[in-house]
């Protein structure tokens, strides 16, 4: 892969671009978001030249049916380049045509991982417009079907080349910048406790931890300096870089519900679960450790991610992460945001991705499970 990084990189798409002067170009975009974050006028300049069809016409949160009819325009237009630039669901939805491409007739068993992908042998270039999702590093991309949250993965959907330009994040809210550090940031912590995990998914999601913790608070000020905005762009690539080997757990695995049923963006969503989780990983029993590496692994990591985030006590780890969340302007209590009884946090608590909570370094209880949804 190749990495263009630094402030005012999308200059550089021209020269990225060069070695595709002749191919019919595929662009996949937001809706707003190419134009409000000055991506617009410096791509349009770069493909001037160029045979280019746009696809915008997707929600967030990638839509089989969507994507399947984004393949066909693709398949239609006979491209043979791919370019996106936007958000976590731009990528994705990117990724996702690029694996419907060569076998139309199995879309939903594709994404579904029946069925292998095809490399089409199309380039992907990717241009993150958000420090979230990482998607920009990763060989999978998430999916919908009837609701229901799939993610396919293949070694072709990594994408070729990436430009990260932190310009491009200053046109964000607060809150909408605030979801994608919690997004990073739980990316990385997860990464780090993985049951699949290596030493070098650790280490990566270490350096992610060390730059969010450094430039997250000023990087939701509506005068954010431009060196926070890169590092948080550097942040989100580097725990992309950590999840594309290890995979997410726990936290992770009850977020699509959250987003599913209410509507809570995702990064949000992850942490309603994620600080009382945490503490639940720094005060496990050794019999409640699954992680084959065994306790001392497990704690030797739990030791570091507090130091990392600046908790003392194994008893403050909740809190301290629910006020990392108030720092940010972020609500907390999943009671007020829409699931305000027992019973709807109960339904909740049984919606989790079995996938991701396999990958979880411990065996959650039913005790746990009460905790962290206060039921």
């Amino acid at each position: 892969m190749q990495r263009i990084t630094g402030l005012n990189s999308l200059a550089k798409l021209p020269e990225l671009l060069l070695p595709y002067h002749h191919s019919r170009v595929l662009l996949v975009t937001g809706k707003a978001s190419y134009v409000t974050s000055g991506a617009q006028q410096v791509a349009e300049t770069a493909l001037k030249d160029m045979d280019v069809l746009r696809f915008n016409d997707f929600e967030i949160n990638p839509k089989i049916e969507d994507a399947i009819r984004g393949a066909d325009l693709a398949r239609h237009k006979g491209i043979d380049l791919i370019l996106a630039i936007g958000g976590g669901s731009v990528l994705d939805m990117a990724k996702l045509i690029k694996a419907f491409y060569a076998n139309p007739d199995a879309s939903e068993s594709l994404a579904k991982g029946k069925t292998p992908v095809t490399d089409p042998d199309i380039p992907l270039i990717a241009v993150p417009t958000t420090a979230g999702s990482g998607s920009e590093a990763t060989h999978f991309a998430v999916v919908y079907i009837g609701g229901e949250k799939f993610s396919l993965a293949a070694p072709c959907l990594l994408p070729d080349r990436i430009i990260l330009d932190g310009v491009l994040l200053a046109s964000a809210t607060p809150y909408q910048k605030a979801c994608n550090i919690l997004d990073a940031l739980a990316q990385a912590i997860e990464s780090a406790w993985a049951v699949g995990s290596t030493k070098e998914s650790r280490d990566t999601a270490f350096r992610a931890i060390d730059l969010i913790t450094q430039h997250a608070h000023a990087m939701v000020r509506p005068d954010a300096d431009p060196a926070s905005l890169q590092g948080l762009s550097e942040a989100a690539n580097l725990a992309g870089q950590a999840i594309n080997i290890s995979k997410t757990t726990a936290a992770h695995a009850w977020s699509y519900g959250i987003t599913g049923q209410y509507g809570i963006p995702h990064g949000h969503a992850v942490w309603l679960t994620l600080p009382m989780i945490f503490q639940i990983h720094a005060q496990a029993r050794n019999q409640q450790i699954s992680d084959p590496r065994g306790p001392a692994h497990l704690r030797k990591i739990m030791a570091r991610l507090m130091q990392a985030l600046s908790i003392d006590r194994t008893d403050q780890c909740c809190a301290v992460l629910r006020g990392f969340m108030e720092d940010l302007a972020v609500q907390h209590d999943l009671e007020k945001l829409g699931p305000n009884t027992i019973k709807k946090r109960g339904t909740l608590s049984q919606l989790a991705n079995m996938q991701r909570m396999s990958n979880n370094p411990i065996r959650l209880n039913p005790q746990n499970i009460k905790d962290i949804f206060r039921i």
